[in-house]
């Protein structure tokens, strides 16, 4: 008959005792083996403290950013590691490719947890990738060396006490910390390599794609990026020798399993020792720091309220920059779809997408919605020109604005799904997005349609507000 795990337990036990017995026939006394029996109080399945914080975990690991700090600390909730559950696709998201005309809902997973780990505005936030340049250099050496003060003092530790089952506890970390690591390096290995930029081709020089990304929250981020980093978005390669990525994973499940089964066993010192370093290096790891992730704050210009470069991987980095302010009065709030659009100086045929997507509503330029978008369009149009506002100088000059034409442009016809690639190389490459313009006063038109006039409305499709 086979032996049950019971018994191998129970083996481990006499063993343990029987070393512990042997050293006091021998006179032998460990240095702090006085530690080993101190024990005031008792705590009871201890096991299960490694299962909580996994929603946590995930997202922050999910994330494939590389930490100063944090990089090499034990973490709980192991087993996100070892299911590859920090690399499934959440849903909720949607890609707008403004250059190509084409939607996608199909976003890889690390990308969706790193977007919902930036703090943005809820519709006028730019994000623009440029490159690395500023090498990590000694940093790289950070997070090890912090590791090894904090882990290896709970394996030296419970070697001087005698506390056998506290170094099986402190192997099982020291395992499941490495095998993060690998399974985290392979990720960005192949995610780094797909992005990775032509070193002979300035950073001014690379052609840019405009994207709208709306967040599984309803907030909307505009991004400024290569073509080679928005592949990375929508494919994913499979990693290299696959046979050690699985087994790595299978070694990080055996780690967790030996953790959670001699954690109770430990000695007392030994058990408060280890939940203190997991629950304090988990919360450390995905609080997000600035000083730990490497995001630098910038000095805003023009009407930038905030601005930031954060590391992307080893080639690429994020200028991220917030142009509203936010939690202002409603209708004079900036922070507004309207106005991202607008500073995007949208041309007639991404307006017709935008319309196709459900993004605007019906082309009815005496509407106030389309008055204050074509305000705010020309406004940003002026500013990037160096120009004066036009709604400046008509209430300089006290003249009323300008009424809108009544030709409307005819309304695109209704459109039959799309069958491209996210991508189209056939198209014309996107005019550059100017992220640092100034912004000129805009104000708020009043509906100009007459009395005969009647508007025809469609049934409530997002949010009023948002736009």
């Amino acid at each position: 008959m086979a032996p049950l795990p019971t018994d191998y337990i129970r083996l481990s036990m006499d063993a343990t005792t029987s070393l512990n017995e042997e050293l006091t026939k021998r006179h032998i006394t460990l240095p702090l083996a006085h530690l080993r029996d101190w024990k005031p109080f008792q705590i009871d399945a201890l096991g299960l403290v490694t299962l909580l914080g996994a929603d946590e975990v995930n997202q922050s690991v999910g994330t494939l950013q590389h930490r100063r700090f944090t990089e090499y600390l034990p973490l709980l909730a192991a087993f996100v590691i070892a299911g590859d559950r920090f690399n499934a696709e959440q849903p909720g998201f949607i890609l707008y490719n403004l250059d190509d005309g084409i939607t996608s809902t199909e976003l890889k997973g690390w990308f969706t947890r790193w977007l919902m780990s930036q703090e943005v505005n809820n519709a006028t936030t730019v994000l623009e990738w440029h490159k690395l340049d500023k090498p990590r250099g000694w940093e790289k050496a950070l997070a090890p060396a912090l590791s090894c003060v904090l882990v290896l003092p709970l394996l030296v530790i419970t070697v001087l006490v005698g506390d056998w089952y506290g170094v099986g506890n402190a192997g099982a970390i020291i395992i499941s910390v490495l095998t993060r690591v690998y399974l985290l390096s392979k990720r960005r290995h192949v995610r780094d390599n797909a992005a990775k930029p032509d070193p002979d081709v300035k950073d001014e020089d690379i052609p840019r794609k405009r994207m709208c990304i709306i967040r599984s929250d309803g907030k909307m981020v505009t991004c400024i990026l290569p073509k080679s980093v928005l592949l990375t978005f929508v494919n994913q390669d499979p990693v290299g020798r696959p046979k050690f990525y699985h087994g790595a994973r299978w070694i990080c499940w055996l780690a967790l399993g030996v953790h959670m089964c001699i954690l109770g066993m430990c000695s007392l010192f030994t058990q408060i020792y280890t939940v203190l370093l997991l629950v304090l290096s988990t919360w450390w790891f995905t609080s997000d720091f600035f000083w730990d992730i490497g995001r630098e704050r910038l000095r805003p210009t023009g009407d930038e309220t905030s601005a930031f470069n954060i590391p992307f991987n080893q080639d690429w980095q994020v200028k991220q920059v917030n142009y509203a302010k936010k939690n202002a009065p409603g209708p004079e709030s900036k922070d507004r779809r309207l106005y991202a659009w607008a500073r995007l100086l949208l041309n007639k045929k991404d307006e017709d997408a935008m319309f196709r997507w459900n993004l605007f509503p019906i082309r009815d330029e005496t509407s106030a919605w389309w008055v204050e978008y074509q305000q705010a369009k020309e406004s940003f149009r002026n500013s990037k020109n160096g120009k004066p506002s036009a709604t400046t100088n008509e209430k300089s000059s006290g003249t009323p604005p300008a009424q809108p034409s009544n030709t409307l442009p005819q309304m695109p016809s209704t459109p039959t799904p799309s069958t491209r690639p996210l991508v189209n190389d056939a198209s014309p490459p996107a005019d550059n997005f100017d992220s640092s313009v100034s912004s000129a006063s805009t104000q708020t038109a009043s509906d100009g349609s007459s009395p005969g006039d009647t508007t025809t409305t469609l049934p409530p499709q997002t949010d009023s507000s948002s736009l």
